[in-house]
C-alpha cells in the first residue's frame, strides 16, 4: 500500500513540476495519496502527468478524493491533453464509480459547459463503452447540480448537454438511442427537456 504523501498530491494539483520532480527524486512514493485518499495523478499539468507516468504512477491504482477514477475527475474538467496522457499510460477507461457506475464517458457529459468532443472521441478512441448504465437513484456529484443518477448511458447526458457533432460521434461508436433509463425514458426524450434544438431531437429519434 502507498503511504500518505499530502506533499506531493499538492504540488502536482498545483502542477509544479520542480517540486513533483524533487520529492519523487528525495523518495516520495508516486503512487501516494493525500489525507483525502487522492493520488498525484488528479492534476490538470500535462508534464507533471506526463512525468509521475514515467516514473511508474498507476492511473488504475490512484482515484480522487470520492474514490473514482482518476479519469473521471480529468474527463469531467474537459482536459483532453492529460486525458490522452492518461489512457496512453494504460487507464481503464470504462472505470467505473463504485456508488453511482457513473464512467468517465458519463462524466465527461455531465456539464453544459464548452465543447467537449476532443475528450469524448479519445474515450471513444480508447475503448470506452456508450451504452453503460448508472446505477439508478445514487446522488451522484458528476453533474453541474446535485441529483441522483437514473439509469442513464453517456448518451442520455449528450443529449441534455453535448454538441450534435458529438452526439454523432456517440452513435457512429454504437451508442444505441433505444435504451431508456429506469424512469423509462430515452435520449430523445432528455434532449426534449433540455429545449435543444429540434435537428438534435431529430438525430435521436429511437425509431430511425
Amino acid at each position: 500500500m502507498a503511504h500518505n504523501s499530502p506533499e506531493l498530491v499538492r504540488s502536482s494539483l498545483k502542477g509544479d513540476l520542480a517540486t513533483v520532480r524533487e520529492l519523487i527524486e528525495s523518495g516520495a512514493d508516486v503512487n501516494s495519496t493525500d489525507e483525502h485518499g487522492m493520488g498525484p495523478l488528479l492534476t490538470f499539468t500535462p508534464s507533471v502527468v506526463e512525468y509521475l507516468l514515467s516514473k511508474g504512477a498507476d492511473p488504475n491504482r490512484q482515484t480522487n478524493e470520492s474514490g473514482a477514477s482518476v479519469l473521471a475527475g480529468i474527463a469531467y474538467m474537459n482536459n483532453a491533453d492529460c486525458v490522452r496522457l492518461l489512457l496512453e499510460g494504460g487507464v481503464d477507461p470504462n472505470a467505473a464509480e463504485e456508488h453511482t457506475g457513473e464512467t468517465p464517458l458519463h462524466n465527461c457529459l455531465a456539464k453544459p459547459d464548452g465543447d467537449r468532443h476532443a475528450v469524448v472521441k479519445l474515450l471513444i478512441e480508447h475503448g470506452a463503452d456508450p451504452n453503460r448504465r448508472t446505477f439508478p437513484g445514487v446522488k451522484t456529484l458528476g453533474f453541474w447540480r446535485d441529483v441522483r443518477t437514473r439509469g442513464e448511458t453517456p448518451l442520455h447526458r449528450a443529449a441534455a448537454y453535448a454538441k450534435k457533432k458529438t452526439i454523432r460521434l456517440l452513435l457512429t461508436a454504437g451508442a444505441n438511442k433505444t435504451i431508456r433509463d429506469a424512469n423509462g425514458d430515452s435520449p430523445q426524450s432528455w434532449a426534449s427537456w433540455h429545449w435543444r434544438p429540434k435537428p438534435l431531437i431529430d438525430l435521436l429519434n429511437p425509431q430511425e
